[in-house]
């Protein structure tokens, strides 16, 4: 018979022998349990750390708002703005260690907004200024004929601190119900196949149009606010998922202190095993085996997720954070009617099998019950500032969504499905011609003289604005036939052409000198 003897020291073991269990674990937690909440609290100073840095470091960046507009008959889809926000790719940079810890540097964020202050619809793109050059670029390469140009930040027109007695406030957060890696409904889910012509329903119109119907003093503002990360891997827990429904679940490899906790657990029971003749290596062997049928066992929703998650993770991902803001005076506001429009704008991008969005609860102003009235103010503020800010860090936390979701949410409708709401371009703007010299490219000081070139001012033209133009009076001697024309008297006649020698009746010949 097999045996196995522990000696142990003689204070562990009287320890062991008169401690009750009790005791014992309070002094084990004792010993060892500061180790986890230190680590928890190391953990959380260091995020609480990196984002004062990185809003230190946002405040120092000079940042421009564009406004883009499009003329009303372009053509122009969802699809150009899906190559858009691909091309942004270029922003992203390597950060150091040095950089992100000490210095706060992040990716950049941009800022693609829709907004309406008194019914008057705009669309708007913030970013970097010495970034400003290559989403202009991008931009025009997918709408030649789009107008960019900056503007005043529209942010500062309503209060910034509440309770005001002039302006009231409502806004909210969206979030993803399911993983971020599970997609929303994209352009391509919007047409219609049993049209002739399989049109694209817009699923942005409706926004537009609870836009449209802002009253003067009304202000209704939607932000989204996108930032590359670091990394791709997000995909890697999409493809993992994908593979898990089809049966194709990924060989987990164990660590080293996995497996010898697992060997420290099934030592004993060997032992056991070998001694009683119950259990033993067999009991402990048998893993599970992958079902290779169960690809065709699918039901009709793990097709379209296993479908839907594969076409996400193909393309490029951003992280994402939604907010929306009404704002309005005091005799203007309808917080009921668009608290219900906030809630029913982002519905027709969900999908129940799928994704969908949700409001983050935390960020909505509510004053439903008595304990809700004593933070309503101050979620009045908090929103209407993280907004101003375009805060990426403060808030709900946020998702990733690839660029064709993007550009679902953010893009110019077409020309056969424009709303009247919408501020677009009545006409087309051409470019310069490609040989038009710059004035620095000129010689001498700038734009040339007409007086340095001529000698002399254009004729009638003052020398300053504030003289009048002194205009030849009739009675002005005319020039002689012949003669140069000379500023400040009339043009010379004709030769042989003599006013005075003809008769003034209207009803008279034609002077019979005239030159043909």
């Amino acid at each position: 018979m097999l045996g196995i003897v522990f000696h142990l020291p003689p204070v562990i073991e009287h320890y062991v022998m008169v401690t009750p269990i009790e005791v014992m674990a309070a002094h084990a937690l004792l010993a060892v349990g500061w180790f986890p909440i230190f680590g928890v609290l190391v953990w959380g100073m260091s995020h609480v750390w990196l984002d004062f840095k990185q809003e230190k470091y946002e405040h120092g960046l000079k940042f421009v708002l564009l406004e883009v507009r499009v003329p009303q008959m372009a053509i122009q889809t969802p699809k150009g703005m899906d190559v858009f926000f691909s091309n942004l790719a270029g922003f992203r940079s390597s950060i150091t260690w040095r950089e992100k810890w000490l210095l706060g540097k992040s990716q950049p964020v941009l800022s693609f907004e829709i907004v309406s202050n008194s019914g008057q619809v705009q669309f708007l793109i913030r970013c970097i200024d010495r970034q400003r050059d290559l989403v202009e670029a991008d931009l025009y390469a997918q709408y030649p004929e789009a107008q960019i140009t900056e503007i005043e930040d529209y942010t500062h027109n309503i209060a910034h601190s509440y309770p005001n007695d002039e302006w009231e406030a409502f806004g909210a957060e969206f979030i993803l119900k399911n993983k971020e890696y599970l997609p929303i409904r994209t352009y391509e889910d919007f047409e219609h196949q049993g049209e002739k012509d399989s049109r694209f329903k817009d699923p942005l119109l409706p926004i537009l149009e609870i836009m449209g119907k802002m009253q003067q003093g009304e202000n209704f503002w939607m932000q989204i606010l996108i930032q590359q990360p670091d990394d791709q891997n997000w995909t890697k827990e999409g493809a993992k998922y994908a593979g898990k429904v089809m049966g194709k679940e990924e060989k987990h490899v164990k660590t080293m202190f996995e497996e010898f906790t697992e060997t420290a657990i099934q030592f004993p029971q060997e032992i056991l095993g070998q001694l009683t003749g119950i259990g033993g290596a067999g009991a402990h062997a048998a893993e599970k085996k992958a079902d290779d049928f169960r690809v065709f066992k699918l039901t009709p929703a793990e097709k379209i997720q296993i479908e839907a998650v594969t076409d996400k993770i193909s393309k490029l991902g951003w992280y994402t954070k939604i907010r929306v803001v009404y704002s309005a005076k005091k005799n203007k506001f309808r917080k009921g009617m668009m608290a219900a429009a906030m809630k029913g704008m982002m519905a027709s991008y969900g999908n129940s099998v799928v994704n969908q969005f949700g409001m983050h609860n935390a960020s909505i102003p509510k004053d439903d019950y008595f304990w809700m009235e004593w933070s309503y103010a101050a979620k009045q503020t908090t929103i209407v500032n993280r907004y101003a800010h375009r805060s990426m860090h403060a808030g709900a936390t946020h998702f990733i969504l690839n660029t064709e979701e993007l550009a679902t949410l953010w893009h110019f409708p077409a020309a056969d499905a424009r709303t009247p709401v919408l501020s677009a371009l009545g006409a087309r703007r051409a470019e310069a011609p490609a040989g038009l010299s710059f004035a620095d490219d000129l010689d001498g000081d700038g734009i040339p003289d007409w007086k340095q070139q001529h000698g002399k001012s254009l004729p009638g033209a003052a020398e300053d604005e504030s003289e009048d133009v002194q205009l030849p009076s009739p009675a002005s001697p005319t020039a002689t036939p012949g003669e140069a024309p000379v500023a400040g008297r009339p043009a010379p006649l004709p030769p042989g052409l003599d006013l005075h020698d003809e008769p003034a009746d209207p009803h008279a010949a034609a002077p019979g000198n005239l030159p043909v």
